[in-house]
């Protein structure tokens, strides 16, 4: 997969993954938490929502600027899985980006942090890597 150049190198005012955007709380940028958490977690191009060239899913990964607040947060959190060198890498930003999925996810649910270190287990953020891959592996036989 060709992949546009890496130029971003920090999140957009719409990124979902910075702690201050302009994004409503329950569904930011049109998925659900878990879904983001389960994409940050594994091999998954995951595309600025606000590059010109972005369409929808479907966009053209090669003429769409990867997320750089996804890429942050990937830093922030320790990423568990080596992923592949073609995703942008940036460097930590605890600043900026959410530093952990419990604060990501209790900043768009509502709960508080504590409460979804408790929830977020390893076992967890798996199963939302896991749904992640299985919905691409569906979309590969489609």
């Amino acid at each position: 997969m060709n992949l546009a150049e890496k130029k971003i190198k920090k999140p957009c005012a719409s990124c979902p993954f910075r702690r201050v955007n302009d994004l409503g709380t329950d569904s930011p940028g049109g998925s659900e938490p878990d879904v983001y958490l389960g994409q940050a977690r594994g091999p998954f191009w995951l595309p600025c929502h606000k590059d010109r060239n972005y369409a929808d899913k479907n966009s053209d990964p090669a003429k769409v600027q990867q997320c750089a607040g996804a890429a942050i947060f990937r830093a922030n959190c320790k990423a568990p899985y080596k992923l592949p060198d073609a995703l942008l890498s940036l460097p930590e930003d605890h600043e900026n980006v959410f530093s952990s999925e419990a604060e990501f996810y209790a900043h768009y649910s509502g709960a508080s942090v504590e409460a979804c270190k408790e929830m977020l287990d390893q076992g967890l953020l798996d199963t939302f890597l896991e749904i992640e891959l299985r919905k691409q592996q569906v979309k590969s036989y489609e």
